[in-house]
């Protein structure tokens, strides 16, 4: 079982992503966002994508992969907290095709998230979760995520 594990673990990796993966980054936003019925714009989110890979200042994107497939994403986003001390990260979007779910996936992911977090000096890492959405919730309260004392607001222009 141990040499199952290991092997499992060495096909699961998780890398920057580039512009050639945008179409299916794409795509996975796509049914990501149509699970809670968020608005969904192709050609804004692939010239979003292309510009956050591009530039850098803005965070960082990686893909999830299984044996050499994407299986999923994660979007770091950059910003500044006095609050915080500094510069943070905002875990802005965590995603796994459901077809990869249950395989330890998203662990991985938020393992990788602390990790990287640390190594680059990001004081803390934030993030938003729907409120019906308990077993991601529970997932993050097991990685050391707890429920911040305010709720979040948002203005549109």
């Amino acid at each position: 079982m141990a040499l199952a594990r290991k092997k499992e673990e060495m096909n699961q990796e998780i890398l920057k992503a580039n512009l050639s993966d945008i179409p299916e980054l794409s795509q996975m936003m796509k049914d990501f966002y149509a699970i809670d019925f968020y608005p969904f714009d192709e050609k804004l989110t692939v010239e979003n994508f292309q510009k956050f890979i591009n530039e850098g200042k803005y965070g960082d994107c990686f893909k999830i992969l299984l044996e050499g497939e994407i299986a999923g994403y994660i979007i770091l986003v950059k910003y500044f907290s006095f609050e915080f001390g500094g510069e943070i990260f905002f875990l802005d979007e965590l995603f796994v095709k459901p077809e990869f779910q249950g395989k330890s996936l998203g662990k991985k992911a938020l393992e990788f998230v602390k990790n990287y977090s640390v190594e680059n000096n990001f004081k803390v890492v934030l993030l938003e979760i729907e409120n019906h959405n308990d077993k991601a919730k529970r997932l993050y309260e097991h990685y050391g995520f707890q429920n911040h004392k305010r709720s979040l607001m948002i203005l549109k222009n």
